[in-house]
């Protein structure tokens, strides 16, 4: 059993990436979190969007669309404190949600069935690395030190 996560406390961060709006809502609880040795897996979700507006971003309806898909993307894999919520990129026609896995194979396991269901709003994919330094979360987290309202 990992450790128990931090209580999350998110920091919206907007920035870009290749030259066109990004939104990244970071969860501020992990930049000082002692645990992380328990969450050595790196999970990358990606979810295409379908309606799209000014500079790649999904429209409202799409945000809508993506927000329910990508909550239960999680819901899935973080059962038994198996994963934590690390941040939310939306970006270049895309939503990609991180997470820092204990269990890989039980997050696997979960994903795979939500894939073999069929039943999908929008195309997702994911893929899942082994990171124990936490070095593929420094992005974001580093994100955060630049954001001038994050104590």
């Amino acid at each position: 059993m990992p450790p128990a996560p931090p209580t999350p406390y998110y920091t919206l961060v907007q920035t870009s990436i290749s030259g066109k709006p990004a939104v990244v809502v970071v969860n501020t609880a992990l930049r000082r979190y002692s645990g992380r040795a328990g969450y050595p897996w790196h999970l990358r979700v990606t979810i295409e969007c379908v309606y799209l507006g000014d500079n790649q971003m999904p429209t409202n309806d799409e945000q809508q669309v993506i927000d329910v898909l990508g909550d239960e993307i999680f819901a899935s894999v973080s059962d038994d404190q198996n994963a934590i919520f690390l941040a939310r990129v939306t970006a270049l026609g895309e939503r990609v949600i991180l997470c820092r896995v204990a269990d890989p194979e039980m997050a696997n396991s979960a994903l795979q069935g939500l894939i073999s269901s069929g039943e999908h709003s929008r195309e997702w994919s994911f893929w899942m690395e082994k990171d124990e330094d936490w070095e593929l979360a420094r992005p974001e987290l580093e994100l955060l030190e630049r954001a001038r309202d994050v104590n």
